[in-house]
């Protein structure tokens, strides 16, 4: 696939979460210089810090580290489908081009939504855990958190429901 290949609103999700991913590298570098030396490290269900650490450049910017290297990994996945670790997709490459495009097409779609929700709680992870550094009776939003596993969770099995029914169909019909 190449990258005039790519639908327009993928492109502009890829878009949105290269934001988020800087988005995220400004928030730890506007607060570095501003906390504390000791820093939450974890947060408890209810969303208030429960551990603390010594401030250090791994635990500030471990979160939009991991954000950006996620975005080259999901950005490698969706040139290459065929590499991710989805039950069917080794199957796939015994389908005729047409089918395993459009199964292909599926897992990228799956692939793109899965990388903005993702992006997003980074993004919120990234400036929740600083901000609360500095406002010690500030914590993350349970119900935020809850959201968006509940979300994520759903999304997921949604679309691997979908691509294993799709491959299912096109595996049917080859016999």
């Amino acid at each position: 696939m190449k990258l005039k290949n790519i639908k327009q609103w993928h492109l502009l999700v890829f878009i949105l979460c290269a934001i988020l991913a800087v988005a995220s590298w400004v928030i730890a570098i506007y607060y570095w210089g501003k906390l504390p030396p000791t820093i939450p490290t974890h947060f408890g269900f209810s969303g208030m810090a429960d551990s603390w650490g010594q401030k250090s450049i791994w635990y500030v910017f471990m979160i939009p580290t991991l954000q950006a290297l996620m975005l080259i990994g999901f950005g490698f996945l969706y040139f290459k489908p065929q590499y991710t670790s989805m039950p069917t997709t080794m199957l796939l490459m015994s389908l005729e081009k047409k089918k395993r495009d459009y199964a292909f097409d599926l897992i990228r779609n799956m692939l793109i939504v899965t990388l903005l929700l993702l992006g997003i709680f980074f993004t919120y992870l990234t400036y929740g855990m600083n901000y609360s550094a500095l406002h010690v009776s500030v914590g993350l939003l349970p119900q935020v958190m809850i959201a968006w596993i509940v979300t994520l969770v759903a999304w997921l099995i949604f679309y691997n429901v979908k691509v294993y029914r799709v491959t299912k169909k096109f595996l049917g019909k080859v016999k």
